[in-house]
Protein backbone atom coordinates (compact mmCIF):
# COMPACT_ATOMS: atom_id res chain seq x y z
CA UNK A 1 0.00 0.00 0.00
CA UNK A 2 2.45 2.22 1.07
CA UNK A 3 5.85 2.20 -0.59
CA UNK A 4 7.77 5.49 1.12
CA UNK A 5 7.98 7.60 4.29
CA UNK A 6 9.72 10.79 5.29
CA UNK A 7 9.34 12.62 8.88
CA UNK A 8 9.40 16.00 7.84
CA UNK A 9 9.64 19.83 9.75
CA UNK A 10 6.89 21.39 9.36
CA UNK A 11 5.81 24.36 10.97
CA UNK A 12 7.80 23.39 13.98
CA UNK A 13 6.98 19.81 14.57
CA UNK A 14 7.50 17.05 12.61
CA UNK A 15 5.04 15.51 10.50
CA UNK A 16 4.95 11.62 9.06
CA UNK A 17 4.39 11.82 5.03
CA UNK A 18 3.35 8.39 3.54
CA UNK A 19 3.48 7.69 0.13
CA UNK A 20 1.49 5.87 -2.36
CA UNK A 21 -0.24 4.77 -5.72
CA UNK A 22 -3.59 5.60 -6.53
CA UNK A 23 -5.29 2.09 -7.58
CA UNK A 24 -9.22 0.70 -6.79
CA UNK A 25 -9.11 -0.25 -3.41
CA UNK A 26 -6.84 2.96 -2.35
CA UNK A 27 -9.29 5.43 -3.87
CA UNK A 28 -12.13 4.11 -2.07
CA UNK A 29 -10.33 3.90 1.39
CA UNK A 30 -9.57 6.91 0.57
CA UNK A 31 -13.42 8.19 -0.22
CA UNK A 32 -14.88 7.01 3.45
CA UNK A 33 -15.98 8.93 5.97
CA UNK A 34 -14.86 6.12 8.69
CA UNK A 35 -11.38 6.36 8.19
CA UNK A 36 -10.91 3.41 10.84
CA UNK A 37 -9.33 0.86 8.65
CA UNK A 38 -7.22 3.33 6.42
CA UNK A 39 -5.65 4.79 10.39
CA UNK A 40 -5.05 0.70 11.27
CA UNK A 41 -2.40 0.29 7.98
CA UNK A 42 -1.00 3.38 9.01
CA UNK A 43 -0.16 2.40 12.66
CA UNK A 44 0.65 -1.12 11.44
CA UNK A 45 2.77 0.33 8.79
CA UNK A 46 4.57 2.31 11.37
CA UNK A 47 4.97 -0.70 13.66
CA UNK A 48 5.86 -3.08 11.18
CA UNK A 49 8.64 -0.82 9.68
CA UNK A 50 10.16 0.49 13.06
CA UNK A 51 9.51 4.14 12.27
CA UNK A 52 10.72 6.35 15.05
CA UNK A 53 7.72 8.53 15.05
CA UNK A 54 5.74 9.53 18.15
CA UNK A 55 3.86 12.41 16.48
CA UNK A 56 -0.15 12.12 15.78
CA UNK A 57 -0.39 13.68 12.10
CA UNK A 58 0.44 11.65 9.15
CA UNK A 59 -0.36 13.42 5.96
CA UNK A 60 -1.51 10.69 2.74
CA UNK A 61 0.83 11.46 -0.66
CA UNK A 62 -0.79 10.26 -3.99
CA UNK A 63 1.12 10.89 -7.07
CA UNK A 64 3.00 13.99 -5.06
CA UNK A 65 -0.50 15.74 -3.63
CA UNK A 66 -1.61 15.62 0.22
CA UNK A 67 -4.90 14.42 -0.48
CA UNK A 68 -5.80 13.28 3.53
CA UNK A 69 -4.49 14.12 7.10
CA UNK A 70 -4.94 11.53 9.11
CA UNK A 71 -4.32 12.09 13.23
CA UNK A 72 -3.98 8.83 14.55
CA UNK A 73 -4.15 9.58 18.05
CA UNK A 74 -7.31 11.15 18.21
CA UNK A 75 -5.88 13.55 21.04
CA UNK A 76 -7.92 14.61 23.69
CA UNK A 77 -8.41 18.37 24.31
CA UNK A 78 -8.39 19.73 27.70
CA UNK A 79 -10.84 21.69 29.67
CA UNK A 80 -10.26 24.15 32.54
CA UNK A 81 -13.08 24.27 34.97
CA UNK A 82 -13.65 27.47 36.20
CA UNK A 83 -15.87 27.15 39.45
CA UNK A 84 -19.36 29.20 40.86
CA UNK A 85 -19.95 30.78 37.61
CA UNK A 86 -23.58 29.20 37.37
CA UNK A 87 -24.70 32.88 36.15
CA UNK A 88 -23.46 32.22 33.06
CA UNK A 89 -25.41 29.00 31.89
CA UNK A 90 -27.26 29.41 28.74
CA UNK A 91 -30.77 29.62 30.82
CA UNK A 92 -29.65 32.23 33.21
CA UNK A 93 -26.77 34.50 31.71
CA UNK A 94 -29.03 37.75 30.02
CA UNK A 95 -27.94 39.20 26.65
CA UNK A 96 -28.84 43.17 25.86
CA UNK A 97 -28.84 43.40 22.39
CA UNK A 98 -29.59 47.17 20.58
CA UNK A 99 -30.98 48.17 17.33
CA UNK A 100 -30.51 51.62 17.12
CA UNK A 101 -32.27 53.21 19.88
CA UNK A 102 -34.36 49.81 20.87
CA UNK A 103 -33.21 47.55 23.52
CA UNK A 104 -34.15 43.88 24.21
CA UNK A 105 -33.21 41.44 26.87
CA UNK A 106 -33.11 37.69 26.52
CA UNK A 107 -31.50 34.49 28.11
CA UNK A 108 -28.06 33.64 26.16
CA UNK A 109 -30.02 30.73 25.02
CA UNK A 110 -32.26 32.41 22.99
CA UNK A 111 -29.88 34.99 21.70
CA UNK A 112 -27.33 31.81 20.56
CA UNK A 113 -30.33 30.41 18.46
CA UNK A 114 -30.99 33.58 16.65
CA UNK A 115 -27.36 34.33 16.07
CA UNK A 116 -26.68 30.58 15.10
CA UNK A 117 -29.52 30.86 12.80
CA UNK A 118 -29.21 34.38 11.26
CA UNK A 119 -25.38 33.02 10.55
CA UNK A 120 -26.49 30.12 8.41
CA UNK A 121 -24.68 28.30 10.99
CA UNK A 122 -27.49 25.35 11.00
CA UNK A 123 -26.31 23.73 7.62
CA UNK A 124 -23.18 22.67 8.94
CA UNK A 125 -22.25 19.24 10.51
CA UNK A 126 -23.22 19.12 14.87
CA UNK A 127 -19.75 19.23 15.52
CA UNK A 128 -18.50 22.53 13.04
CA UNK A 129 -21.92 24.16 14.48
CA UNK A 130 -20.50 23.40 18.37
CA UNK A 131 -17.03 24.68 17.51
CA UNK A 132 -18.99 28.28 16.21
CA UNK A 133 -21.62 28.34 18.85
CA UNK A 134 -18.02 28.20 21.31
CA UNK A 135 -17.05 30.99 19.87
CA UNK A 136 -20.19 32.71 19.89
CA UNK A 137 -20.74 32.27 22.97
CA UNK A 138 -16.74 33.79 24.02
CA UNK A 139 -17.49 36.73 21.93
CA UNK A 140 -21.40 37.43 24.07
CA UNK A 141 -19.42 36.70 27.20
CA UNK A 142 -16.65 39.70 26.05
CA UNK A 143 -18.99 42.27 24.45
CA UNK A 144 -21.50 42.04 27.45
CA UNK A 145 -19.01 42.81 29.98
CA UNK A 146 -17.21 45.48 28.31
CA UNK A 147 -19.84 47.03 27.03
CA UNK A 148 -22.91 46.13 28.43
CA UNK A 149 -25.39 45.41 25.22
CA UNK A 150 -24.30 43.33 21.77
CA UNK A 151 -25.42 45.65 18.63
CA UNK A 152 -27.67 43.50 16.74
CA UNK A 153 -25.65 44.08 13.38
CA UNK A 154 -22.03 43.41 15.45
CA UNK A 155 -19.17 42.83 12.81
CA UNK A 156 -18.53 39.35 14.45
CA UNK A 157 -22.03 38.14 14.12
CA UNK A 158 -25.30 39.14 12.81
CA UNK A 159 -28.43 38.70 15.02
CA UNK A 160 -32.44 37.91 14.76
CA UNK A 161 -35.03 37.01 16.55
CA UNK A 162 -35.59 33.66 15.83
CA UNK A 163 -39.16 33.86 15.24
CA UNK A 164 -38.63 35.36 12.10
CA UNK A 165 -37.59 32.28 10.54
CA UNK A 166 -40.45 30.61 11.36
CA UNK A 167 -41.61 31.87 8.09
CA UNK A 168 -38.40 31.08 5.99
CA UNK A 169 -38.43 27.31 6.94
CA UNK A 170 -42.18 26.51 7.12
CA UNK A 171 -41.71 22.99 6.71
CA UNK A 172 -38.66 21.96 8.79
CA UNK A 173 -38.17 24.55 11.40
CA UNK A 174 -38.99 22.29 14.29
CA UNK A 175 -36.39 20.22 13.11
CA UNK A 176 -33.48 22.88 12.47
CA UNK A 177 -34.09 24.83 15.56
CA UNK A 178 -33.47 21.08 17.29
CA UNK A 179 -30.25 20.61 15.91
CA UNK A 180 -29.26 24.63 16.79
CA UNK A 181 -30.60 23.95 20.48
CA UNK A 182 -28.55 20.79 20.62
CA UNK A 183 -25.01 22.80 19.78
CA UNK A 184 -26.06 25.29 23.04
CA UNK A 185 -27.21 23.22 24.78
CA UNK A 186 -24.08 20.63 24.77
CA UNK A 187 -21.44 23.78 24.50
CA UNK A 188 -22.98 25.63 27.96
CA UNK A 189 -20.69 27.33 29.42
CA UNK A 190 -17.95 26.40 27.34
CA UNK A 191 -15.70 29.69 25.90
CA UNK A 192 -12.44 29.87 24.56
CA UNK A 193 -9.74 32.26 26.14
CA UNK A 194 -5.93 33.47 25.37
CA UNK A 195 -4.04 34.56 28.49
CA UNK A 196 -7.29 34.35 30.37
CA UNK A 197 -8.99 36.76 28.17
CA UNK A 198 -11.91 36.13 25.72
CA UNK A 199 -10.90 36.06 22.60
CA UNK A 200 -12.64 37.27 19.52
CA UNK A 201 -14.67 34.93 16.72
CA UNK A 202 -12.31 35.36 13.68
CA UNK A 203 -14.22 32.85 11.28
CA UNK A 204 -13.66 32.62 7.43
CA UNK A 205 -15.32 30.88 4.66
CA UNK A 206 -12.14 29.23 2.77
CA UNK A 207 -8.86 30.92 2.33
CA UNK A 208 -5.52 30.16 0.25
CA UNK A 209 -4.32 26.98 2.10
CA UNK A 210 -3.63 28.48 4.94
CA UNK A 211 -4.69 30.71 7.82
CA UNK A 212 -3.67 34.53 8.72
CA UNK A 213 -1.24 34.95 11.27
CA UNK A 214 -1.54 38.41 13.23
CA UNK A 215 0.67 40.35 15.42
CA UNK A 216 -2.32 42.66 16.79
CA UNK A 217 -4.06 39.12 17.65
CA UNK A 218 -1.25 36.91 19.02
CA UNK A 219 -3.64 34.02 19.27
CA UNK A 220 -3.99 33.56 15.78
CA UNK A 221 -1.64 31.89 14.50
CA UNK A 222 -0.68 30.69 10.26
CA UNK A 223 -2.14 26.71 10.24
CA UNK A 224 -1.55 24.58 7.25
CA UNK A 225 -5.50 24.47 5.67
CA UNK A 226 -5.27 22.62 2.66
CA UNK A 227 -8.39 21.67 2.34
CA UNK A 228 -9.74 25.06 1.78
CA UNK A 229 -8.11 24.17 -1.95
CA UNK A 230 -11.19 21.88 -3.02
CA UNK A 231 -13.70 24.41 -1.63
CA UNK A 232 -16.16 25.81 -4.30
CA UNK A 233 -15.79 29.13 -2.51
CA UNK A 234 -11.68 29.05 -2.95
CA UNK A 235 -11.30 30.80 -6.43
CA UNK A 236 -13.06 33.84 -7.56
CA UNK A 237 -12.53 35.90 -10.97
CA UNK A 238 -13.81 40.06 -10.95
CA UNK A 239 -13.50 41.98 -14.47
CA UNK A 240 -13.79 45.74 -13.83
CA UNK A 241 -14.03 48.49 -16.87
CA UNK A 242 -11.78 51.46 -16.12
CA UNK A 243 -14.83 53.88 -15.38
CA UNK A 244 -15.48 51.42 -12.65
CA UNK A 245 -12.33 51.16 -11.10
CA UNK A 246 -11.93 55.00 -11.51
CA UNK A 247 -15.04 55.62 -9.72
CA UNK A 248 -14.92 52.74 -6.87
CA UNK A 249 -11.43 53.99 -5.49
CA UNK A 250 -11.42 57.84 -7.13
CA UNK A 251 -8.26 57.33 -9.13
CA UNK A 252 -7.74 57.88 -12.90
CA UNK A 253 -6.86 55.73 -15.94
CA UNK A 254 -3.22 56.65 -15.80
CA UNK A 255 -2.21 55.87 -12.23
CA UNK A 256 -3.68 52.80 -12.26
CA UNK A 257 -1.26 51.99 -14.97
CA UNK A 258 1.22 52.16 -12.59
CA UNK A 259 -0.15 50.09 -9.90
CA UNK A 260 2.29 48.60 -6.91
CA UNK A 261 1.45 45.60 -4.63
CA UNK A 262 4.26 47.15 -1.79
CA UNK A 263 3.53 44.62 0.84
CA UNK A 264 2.43 41.69 1.43
CA UNK A 265 1.51 38.93 4.58
CA UNK A 266 3.20 36.19 5.64
CA UNK A 267 0.30 34.46 4.31
CA UNK A 268 0.48 35.89 0.94
CA UNK A 269 -2.01 38.09 1.17
CA UNK A 270 -2.06 41.73 -0.17
CA UNK A 271 -1.29 43.97 2.80
CA UNK A 272 -0.27 47.49 1.02
CA UNK A 273 -0.87 48.53 -2.91
CA UNK A 274 -0.07 51.77 -3.98
CA UNK A 275 -1.99 53.50 -7.27
CA UNK A 276 -0.53 57.27 -7.70
CA UNK A 277 0.03 58.67 -4.65
CA UNK A 278 -2.46 57.09 -2.80
CA UNK A 279 -2.13 53.64 -0.47
CA UNK A 280 -4.77 51.87 0.61
CA UNK A 281 -4.23 48.82 2.56
CA UNK A 282 -5.19 45.37 1.01
CA UNK A 283 -8.76 45.32 3.39
CA UNK A 284 -9.72 48.62 1.92
CA UNK A 285 -9.41 48.01 -1.80
CA UNK A 286 -10.89 44.33 -1.14
CA UNK A 287 -13.91 46.20 0.15
CA UNK A 288 -14.60 48.95 -2.07
CA UNK A 289 -14.14 46.24 -4.89
CA UNK A 290 -16.31 43.62 -2.58
CA UNK A 291 -13.60 41.01 -3.56
CA UNK A 292 -13.70 38.08 -2.02
CA UNK A 293 -9.82 37.89 -0.54
CA UNK A 294 -6.90 39.87 -0.89
CA UNK A 295 -5.54 36.76 -1.74
CA UNK A 296 -5.24 38.56 -5.34
CA UNK A 297 -3.59 38.81 -8.82
CA UNK A 298 -4.45 41.95 -10.77
CA UNK A 299 -4.52 41.45 -14.26
CA UNK A 300 -4.35 44.95 -16.01
CA UNK A 301 -5.46 44.78 -19.36
CA UNK A 302 -5.81 47.57 -22.78
CA UNK A 303 -9.67 47.60 -22.20
CA UNK A 304 -10.34 46.31 -18.48
CA UNK A 305 -9.04 45.22 -14.79
CA UNK A 306 -9.39 41.68 -13.89
CA UNK A 307 -8.81 40.56 -10.60
CA UNK A 308 -7.92 36.77 -9.37
CA UNK A 309 -8.68 36.34 -5.74
CA UNK A 310 -8.13 33.05 -3.61
CA UNK A 311 -10.13 32.09 -0.80
CA UNK A 312 -13.38 34.06 0.97
CA UNK A 313 -12.75 36.37 4.03
CA UNK A 314 -9.78 37.63 5.88
CA UNK A 315 -8.38 34.31 6.33
CA UNK A 316 -8.12 34.36 9.84
CA UNK A 317 -8.94 31.71 12.50
CA UNK A 318 -11.38 28.87 12.05
CA UNK A 319 -11.87 28.21 8.33
CA UNK A 320 -15.30 27.16 7.59
CA UNK A 321 -14.14 24.62 4.84
CA UNK A 322 -10.87 23.06 6.64
CA UNK A 323 -13.71 22.18 9.33
CA UNK A 324 -16.05 20.54 7.75
CA UNK A 325 -13.48 18.61 5.92
CA UNK A 326 -11.86 18.16 9.71
CA UNK A 327 -15.19 16.73 11.02
CA UNK A 328 -15.35 14.36 8.04
CA UNK A 329 -12.45 12.75 9.26
CA UNK A 330 -13.85 12.42 12.83
CA UNK A 331 -12.34 15.20 15.14
CA UNK A 332 -14.90 16.92 17.25
CA UNK A 333 -15.71 20.45 17.61
CA UNK A 334 -12.98 20.70 20.36
CA UNK A 335 -10.60 19.55 18.30
CA UNK A 336 -11.64 22.13 15.88
CA UNK A 337 -11.06 24.22 18.25
CA UNK A 338 -7.96 23.63 19.30
CA UNK A 339 -6.49 23.12 15.62
CA UNK A 340 -6.89 26.48 14.42
CA UNK A 341 -6.28 28.41 17.65
CA UNK A 342 -3.33 26.28 19.13
CA UNK A 343 -2.15 28.91 21.07
CA UNK A 344 -6.16 29.32 23.76
CA UNK A 345 -7.45 27.30 26.26
CA UNK A 346 -10.89 26.01 26.15
CA UNK A 347 -12.77 26.43 29.46
CA UNK A 348 -16.09 25.74 30.68
CA UNK A 349 -18.05 27.88 33.87
CA UNK A 350 -19.81 25.79 36.57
Amino acid sequence: MFYRYEIRNYYGRNVLYLYLTMNEEISQELGKKDDTTIENKVKTYIKNHNIDYDGDEVFLVVDGIVVKNLNIKNKDVTIEILDDKCDYVNIKYLVTVKNNDKEKVLPLKDFLIGVMFTNNCYQYPDEVMKALCILYRTYTYYRMEKDGYINFLDKFMKYKDVSYYKLIFIDNYQEIYRKVENAINETDCLFITYENKYILPFIHLANNGFTEDSLEYPYLEKRYSLWDLLSPHYMDIKEFSYSQIEQLLNVNKDELQNLKIIEITNGNRVKRLKIGPIIYTGEEFRKRLNLKSTDMTILINDSNIKIITRGYGDGLGLSISGSLELAKSGCNYLQILDYYFPKCTLKKYV
